[in-house]
């Protein structure tokens, strides 16, 4: 959310790094490597993040006009989450336990029982729920080396980053001080200064 409608409210990053001659085939290859996959029930994992387009989370086939507009590029970070409510896991575990005990003959399960148990329950339970989504708009400003990313959580961002490096290959740092002056070119003298400023209390 933010881009197209929502809060206007983004972070923003900065890119180091130049871009290939022939980016915006690169960039698609890379990009649909790591689109955004749907969860399986089977898998272990909970949670899983990937690209989609922009305002649209479930448009997973990219195209060069979903992903590039004029000079930028924008794209949709996808996180889904299995979020089983504790009650119900708690209810389905203890029921388990007492047919597992029941058949076994066993007093109480062992740890190793206890994992094994919690890891088929879960797969049991995914199939009957459906997986929490968060959508998160990305702009990135071919020209100036900026992305602005539209969520203010700093785990949210360090996954985003984590992505972007990754279908990239480009380094993304956040927005700072020293960071904002030296890509507005400040001159050498003032940025050697910058770190040593102190704030103004008024």
């Amino acid at each position: 959310m933010g881009l197209y409608r929502g809060t206007m409210s983004y972070a923003r990053f900065f890119v180091r790094g130049d871009l290939p001659k022939t980016y915006q085939d690169r960039f698609m290859e890379a990009i649909r490597l790591r689109v955004f996959r749907e969860l399986d029930p089977a898998e272990e994992i909970d949670q899983r993040a990937g690209w989609a387009a922009c305002d649209t989370p479930f448009e997973l086939d990219l195209t060069y006009d979903k992903v590039f507009f004029n000079n930028y590029l924008n794209l949709g970070l996808r996180i889904d989450t299995w979020r089983i409510p504790r009650s119900l896991f708690k209810a389905a575990f203890q029921r388990a336990e007492r047919e597992v005990l029941a058949q076994s003959g066993e007093q109480k399960l062992s740890r190793a029982k206890k994992k094994g148990l919690e890891a088929v329950l879960k797969s049991r339970l995914r199939r009957k729920v459906i997986p929490a989504m968060r959508v998160f708009d990305l702009s990135w400003s071919l020209e100036e080396g900026v992305v602005r990313f539209f969520s203010g959580s700093p785990k949210v961002q360090e996954q985003m980053a984590e992505l972007f490096e990754k279908t990239f290959d480009l380094e993304l740092v956040a927005d700072g001080i020293y960071l904002g002056a030296e890509h507005a070119e400040v001159d050498a003298a003032t940025l050697v200064r910058l770190p040593k400023l102190s704030p103004l209390e008024l």
